[in-house]
């Protein structure tokens, strides 16, 4: 009788389990409705990426927007820069859905701060005032024998100085810029702004902070965003105090902005 030593079979090296590509238009909704929270990188397994714009709120709601931009462009990929699966077939729908979504949010925006600036005004028109038109009492004769009464003339009312738009600061650029810090008085004040070029991939923030303020660090909410080529007015309403503009912009030919204030 013979043996014969058997030896172990080698360990096979098998293949990583097949990972599907990730939906576009899972990513999409996730990007439009939760982007703020980085629900969509996580899903497309950026996990690093996903906590960072978790903690910056979507990086103030721009980095967000880019996000949102890129998917519907295509140039988004899964962390194995696998390209989304169902992009040519959903991309139109998608493109219609988020243009509407935002044309929404911008009309309400600008329905509200049209809305607050009336109101302002009307109070200011409905305001009683404050000045008093001073009482004049006649004077006693100097003497009993006199027959002739001096008269004292009435003293001049001096009317108070029309109010009028008075120019604050004025801001001007083509890329991020920030201003010199202003002084408010807590009037009623309101905002121009216009961009110019911009048709492709563009995308701005006006940010009116307080003296001090940090943007990176204690964040901030801006007074406008802009996508695209506009010109537009807006109410500001702040408190009397020290502020200064901080402008993000990109792709843009050129932009100004200026701040004006009743006075």
């Amino acid at each position: 009788m013979s043996y014969t030593n058997a030896q172990p079979a080698p360990m096979g090296q098998y293949p990583a389990p097949y990972l599907p590509p990730k939906s576009f238009m899972t990513t999409w909704l996730l990007s439009l409705l939760l982007g703020g929270l980085g629900v969509d990188r996580f899903y497309l397994g950026k996990v690093g990426t996903g906590i960072l714009k978790l903690i910056t709120f979507g990086g103030f709601g721009i980095w967000s927007l880019i996000d949102l931009i890129i998917i519907l462009s295509g140039g988004m990929t899964d962390k194995f820069r696998r390209p989304l699966e169902g992009y040519a077939q959903h991309k139109k729908l998608a493109w219609i859905i988020s243009i509407a979504l935002i044309a929404i949010g911008a009309v309400i925006g600008i329905s509200t701060g049209v809305s607050a600036g009336k109101a302002v005004d009307q109070a200011v028109t409905d305001a009683p005032s404050l000045l008093e038109e001073p009482t004049i009492k006649p004077s006693a004769s100097t003497a009993p024998t006199e027959q002739a009464v001096v008269e004292e003339e009435e003293p001049a009312v001096e009317e108070p100085a029309e109010v009028a738009w008075q120019e604050v600061i004025t801001l001007e650029g083509k890329t991020d810029k920030a201003s010199k810090v202003f002084e408010l008085t807590g009037g009623e004040a309101r905002m121009t702004y216009s961009f110019k070029g911009g048709e492709d991939m563009s995308l701005g923030a006006i940010y009116l902070l307080t003296e001090g303020t940090d943007l990176m660090k204690d964040g901030g909410l801006p007074e406008a965003m802009i996508d695209g080529p506009v010109s537009e007015e807006t109410a500001l309403h702040k408190s009397a105090g020290k502020y200064f503009l901080d402008v993000n912009a990109a792709n843009f030919d050129g932009w100004t902005i200026t701040i004006e204030e009743k006075r």
